[in-house]
């Protein structure tokens, strides 16, 4: 176990972690443990530790007490991140969650947090809410998707089962890292080939499928690799080297080994959501019907799948040349145009 202190004249954060996974922190603010204890049981494990780094972020800028921040401070931050070079995404998630901390305090106690220095509520017409909020514009993103060039060129340098396995989840199944990660044998159905998503984000659960290629795959990962290994480890994938072998694998260690073979293919940019964000968007382009997706993803809200509508000229010029032949009007046009035109 080992704990990470950041101490200053402001909040100061304790973050402690037990084999690579966060298990707890704490800050010198009481106002400020109350958030974290907040999100922690209200939310999934993940969104709490994003809130604690983008706080601990915000408050190694600004070094005040949370009573003592003001709107001028958020706007200082701001212009930091900026000079900093963070994307305006960035920017405004680290906003969104000083805006949910002041937003609670406001709850807890209304005298000392009278208004959200991000965002203020006042009683006036919605169109005058949102121009008073800190929250820079932004274009909608397009997730990345990869090439089949790419994808297949990526596939083809992993050395392993395991992470053959991985990378198939999470574009085929579409599952996000830590979900992956996550998977124990008792969530697995060989006969349906499912697996019950237990740890997914907001706390909820729900059923993915397997391919036959994937679940071949789980196959010959469990049977050549894994074997009779680690019988008391419930988890399904396990690191086999260093001081973590015989240890669940971690979101971070999948991550590692994602960008190290796209080096060697010299793929950029390539992260771990990108293999999900291309199974979502290949299932949109195969027309599976969105409540469909929505289920099978763990999305909730019927907007969630905007982003991903995103489609390639050569998808559009299908569609449009599949149904303009139902519309043909060539043969009455024919007779309009000039001898030779047509």
């Amino acid at each position: 176990m080992n704990s990470d202190v950041h101490t200053g004249s402001t909040v100061q954060f304790t973050i402690t972690r037990q084999e690579g996974q966060v298990v707890d922190i704490g800050t010198n603010s009481p106002v400020v443990n109350h958030f974290l204890d907040m999100i922690r049981v209200s939310r999934a494990h993940n969104t709490w530790v994003g809130y604690a780094h983008d706080l601990k972020a915000f408050f190694r800028v600004i070094p005040k007490p949370p009573e003592a921040i003001t709107r001028a401070d958020c706007v200082a931050f701001m212009k930091q991140q900026d000079q900093a070079g963070y994307s305006d995404a960035t920017i405004n998630r680290r906003l969104a969650a000083i805006s949910s901390l002041f937003n609670e305090l406001g709850l807890l106690d209304p005298d000392c947090f009278p208004r959200n220095p991000v965002c203020p509520h006042r009683r006036r017409r919605k169109w005058r809410q949102r121009s008073q909020s800190l929250y820079r514009r932004q274009a909608q993103r397009i997730p990345g998707v990869f090439s089949q060039d790419g994808l297949q060129a990526f596939f083809t340098a992993l050395p392993s089962w395991r992470d053959r396995t991985l990378v198939l989840l999470m574009w085929i199944s579409c599952l996000r890292v830590s979900e992956a990660v996550a998977i124990c044998f008792q969530d697995i159905e060989c006969g349906r080939r499912s697996i019950l998503i237990s740890a997914a984000k907001g706390n909820s659960t729900r059923m993915v499928f397997m391919n036959p290629l994937t679940f071949a795959a789980l196959n010959r990962y469990l049977d050549e690799e894994r074997g009779n290994l680690f019988p008391d480890v419930d988890h399904v994938f396990v690191a086999f080297k260093g001081v973590a072998r015989g240890k669940p694998l971690t979101a971070n260690a999948v991550q590692k080994m994602i960008y190290y073979y796209a080096e060697k293919c010299d793929l950029s940019h390539i992260h771990a959501h990108l293999f999900r964000h291309t199974g979502i968007t290949q299932l949109v382009e195969e027309s599976m019907p969105e409540p469909v997706i929505r289920e099978m993803v763990g999305h909730k809200s019927p907007e969630s799948l905007t982003p991903y509508l995103h489609l390639s000229d050569e998808s559009v010029q299908k569609e449009f040349e599949k149904a303009q032949a139902a519309l043909d009007p060539s043969e009455w046009l024919d007779s309009l145009l000039p001898e030779g035109e047509s």
